[in-house]
């Protein structure tokens, strides 16, 4: 697949740059006010305080300029990620603190970054590229996530501690991602309290990590 890079021509002047960066700011500013991209180039120009011909002298078209907005704020979102999960944890930690942590730590990366994710989500299921990006940045988060709990897998009592805490995280992000409507309506978002989802995900991803494999069961003769 072509690069967004590649369909980004790049400036002659630092002045050009400058106004580029504003147009990419409005495409955000945009895309969370109407959580769609249902606003022209024109619209772009006028919040950016640019003229629309500048905008065409870097891109072709308005999907290339959302496209290259969404790989501006994946990398923006990525390197905050992993200043996040580059923390070290508290001396003395328990098991079940780190969970607590681990969890908190990906939900208010997700909670404040909603408001650009949601549209940008609702754009893939259309844009193959913006899929392809998006779907990498998922990946990113979700192996900070293992990997910031597989340091304790002497603890884990599921015979596959790597594939538990894969299925912990799936379970995590679908939780998280319903209450922030990141990808769907926000019709379903906002349904109970967000320090209670917390401390329920926490106990839910404990339990299920902790419990010790069941003993095979007899066969019926």
């Amino acid at each position: 697949m072509e690069s967004v890079n590649a369909r980004v021509r790049e400036p002659k002047q630092e002045r050009s740059r400058l106004s580029f960066d504003k147009a990419l700011d409005a495409v955000i500013a945009l895309l969370v006010e109407h959580r769609s991209d249902s606003f022209t180039l024109a619209d772009v120009a006028q919040r950016a305080g640019v003229s629309t011909g500048s905008i065409y002298g870097r891109v072709s078209s308005k999907d290339d300029l959302i496209r290259t907005a969404h790989a501006r704020e994946m990398e923006r979102i990525a390197e905050e990620q992993r200043a996040a999960f580059a923390t070290e944890p508290p001396a003395g930690e328990t098991f079940g603190e780190a969970v607590e942590r681990v969890i908190g730590t990906a939900a208010e990366l997700l909670r404040r970054n909603a408001a650009v994710l949601g549209p940008f989500m609702l754009l893939a299921n259309t844009d193959p590229q913006i899929a392809e990006l998006g779907g990498a940045a998922h990946a990113e988060l979700r192996d900070a996530f293992v990997d910031a709990l597989a340091q304790r897998e002497d603890e884990i009592g599921h015979p596959d501690p790597h594939r538990a805490l894969e299925w912990s995280f799936t379970v995590v992000y679908s939780v998280l991602a319903r209450w922030l409507a990141l990808g769907s309506t926000q019709q379903a978002s906002g349904e109970g309290e967000w320090s209670d989802i917390l401390a329920d995900l926490a106990r839910m991803v404990l339990a299920f990590l902790t419990q010790p494999e069941p003993a095979p069961r007899k066969r019926r003769r």
